[in-house]
């Protein structure tokens, strides 16, 4: 069986309604809250005209056939409720780095297409100035976050809008919800310029999303077997960098999946170690998200100076950058009760391999357990070269992996070579 996100997130809210779904300052809304906040904005998305569907058997890999949400927010329950709203609605959820200065941002929104936006109101200025050049950007909700930016004209305030909206859906249209549905995840243009990298629900989901057996790797079978798993959930997941990054709304959707409590920093704009160990503390994490050095050094320095009770912390994941082994040796010398997990993986790949140390262990980088699906390509990227090759070849994926780069389909070719029928 193939699994839509929207399907997935209201089967785990019907197994366990009152569970702690997110939990944002003094925000706490269970799974039956972000269920029925995430219905509204579906509806409010779907009476303003949006939600019309191509099905992907008319399209080719690089084309899109929904409309377009994109995501301009600071790390909140709304970013994530943006997200399952909008597949519950039937669009296609992007996220936008809010670092962009006005030209970057106009030529994301106008490649994506971008048909609606939710966004902070500390964002205005800058999207007011790019408006003017993107027609077809016209349903605008803006979320307050005491920045004292007024509403923008034509835009409504986001929470009038799920207020006004109907808390259930129509039959017909969680009837439609489809595996082909895309998530689209914009790499961040380090390397050229940023691109959509289109995934079928489906693969996204077993790829990056909780869409296999932890103990086992396997896929879930049918809906049934993730709702009886939800039921044994619980832990709780805080992400560190923000969710306009893949990692941490990859946690996050595999937090849904597993029926945890995803907790998220009271700092929504940057990184701020002393706010993040202290909810953990407060909230009682187990598992914590960083990327690299350049989060796991300004942690460790803290918590070798302060006292944090980080005795519910059972695993470290860093993923998204090099940990390097003087770090990891450091943060496990400091919670040396907890597991430090290295993840490797892309926006073009999903989640690939990994690499577990503990206290006592001796750290290092770059040696990992590969997942299903990894293997090594040639030179040319004409053939998969076998275990014990002598080769220098390119690390790849097969098998769910994206169907390619929104409106480029010669960088889609390149970067999605088929081999072998593969």
């Amino acid at each position: 069986m193939e699994f839509n996100l929207a399907q997935v997130h209201e089967a785990v809210e019907s197994a366990v309604p009152d569970r702690d779904c997110i939990v944002f300052r003094d925000r706490r809304l269970t799974y039956r809250e972000v269920g029925d906040r995430t219905r509204r904005l579906a509806d409010a998305l779907r009476t303003r005209g949006l939600g019309n569907v191509i099905e992907r058997d008319e399209l080719a890999p690089h084309e899109s056939g929904q409309d377009h949400l994109a995501v301009y927010l600071h790390n909140g329950n709304e970013y994530l409720e943006s997200m399952l709203g909008a597949y519950k609605a039937r669009l296609a959820p992007f996220n936008v780095n809010y670092r962009y200065v006005a030209e970057e941002l106009r030529y994301l929104l106008a490649d994506a297409d971008a048909r609606a936006i939710v966004y902070h109101s500390a964002f205005a200025p800058v999207l007011a100035e790019v408006l003017p050049q993107l027609p077809g950007l016209r349903v605008l909700l803006q979320v307050g976050d005491g920045s004292g930016h007024e509403l923008l004209a034509g835009a409504e305030w986001y929470e009038d809008a799920l207020a006004d909206a109907a808390p259930e859906l129509p039959d017909e249209l969680v009837a439609s919800w489809s595996p082909d549905d895309l998530y689209i995840l914009y790499t961040g243009g380090t390397t050229g310029m940023p691109k959509g990298v289109l995934w079928r629900n489906a693969d996204i989901f077993v790829g990056a999303l909780g869409g296999r057996r932890l103990e086992t790797d396997t896929e879930w079978d049918d809906l049934g077997q993730i709702v009886a798993h939800a039921a044994q959930g619980g832990a709780r997941l805080l992400p560190g960098p923000p969710f306009m990054h893949g990692a941490a709304h990859w946690l996050a959707f595999n937090a849904f999946t597993n029926a945890n409590t995803l907790v998220l920093s009271g700092v929504g704009d940057h990184l701020d170690p002393t706010d993040v160990l202290r909810v953990v503390a407060a909230e009682s994490v187990n598992v914590l998200l960083i990327v690299g050095d350049a989060f796991g050094r300004p942690l460790v320095e803290e918590i070798e100076r302060s006292h944090h009770d980080l005795s519910s912390l059972l695993i470290l994941i860093s993923g998204g950058a090099a940990l390097s082994p003087g770090i990891k040796e450091r943060l496990l010398a400091a919670v040396p009760t907890m597991l430090v997990v290295d993840g490797l993986g892309a926006s073009e790949t999903g989640q690939q391999a990994s690499q577990l140390t503990s206290a006592g262990q001796r750290a290092t980088t770059g040696t990992f357990r590969p997942g299903p699906g990894m293997c090594v390509l040639s030179e040319r990227l004409d053939r998969v070269l076998e275990p014990g090759h002598d080769e220098l070849g390119w690390l790849a994926q097969t098998g769910r992996v994206p169907l390619g780069y929104l409106g480029d389909p010669d960088k889609s070719a390149r970067t999605f070579p088929l081999i072998d029928g593969a």
